[in-house]
């Protein structure tokens, strides 16, 4: 039967991380604490492929600053979960203060979505800032010991303007894409992408990379 993965949010995600976090102990090291209340989201899936129940959170750091997501593999032989990698400073969104004075809840949070090859779908939507919006799409896999991306995508248009919507969809590991944007007369003109893949940790990505991508470079 297969792994169910679903994203899970609010009081769900929270008894869940305070389960979790019981059996953070064997690897103090690799762990850090986390406060429930700057829990984005959480995903439950089999990153690794090996049959066990692995966990991805998205956690707020301070305002104004990207957000960390921490990855978990399960320890099937001795049942936890183990902390293998916290990346940072790949994750914009609006700062949600939750129950915390002075702050509002946020409209705009990433969101995380399992997919049926054991990798993760991070979708992160434009920042409400000026005319021109950027959404994102990376997916994210586990390659010889650290998670990649396998995939990127955007799409992007200038809400003052007409026809000004562009995007591209990139399998980084093989190069392989297609790009497209709307033209001046409102026709849409859409280019194949073929450059060498790249195995690029999801750590070091960048936006510049991917648009360099699509555009050929």
């Amino acid at each position: 039967m297969p792994l169910e993965s679903k994203p899970i949010g609010g009081n769900a995600a929270m008894r869940l991380i305070a389960t979790c976090l019981m059996f953070f102990v064997p690897t103090v090291a690799l762990s850090e604490p986390i406060e429930t209340q700057k829990i984005i989201t959480a995903l439950t899936g089999d990153w690794n492929g090996d049959g066990g129940t692995d966990l991805a959170l998205i956690v707020q750091t301070e305002p104004t600053e990207p957000m960390d997501m921490h990855f978990f593999l399960r320890d099937i032989e001795h049942n936890y979960l183990k902390p293998v990698e916290v990346v940072r400073d790949q994750i914009l969104g609006e700062w949600n203060g939750y129950d915390r004075p002075g702050y509002e809840n946020s409209d705009t949070e990433p969101e995380l979505t399992a997919l049926p090859n054991n990798s993760i779908r991070l979708f992160l939507p434009a920042m409400p800032v000026g005319s021109q919006r950027t959404n994102q799409t990376l997916t994210i896999a586990y390659r010889d010991g650290a998670f990649v991306v396998a995939g990127f995508s955007y799409d992007s248009e200038d809400y003052l303007k007409e026809n000004t919507k562009a995007g591209c969809d990139l399998n980084v590991l093989t190069g392989k894409g297609e790009s497209g944007k709307t033209n001046e007369d409102g026709t849409t003109s859409k280019l194949p992408v073929s450059v060498p893949g790249r195995v690029i940790p999801f750590a070091n990505w960048s936006f510049a990379t991917g648009l360099s991508g699509c555009q050929g470079s």
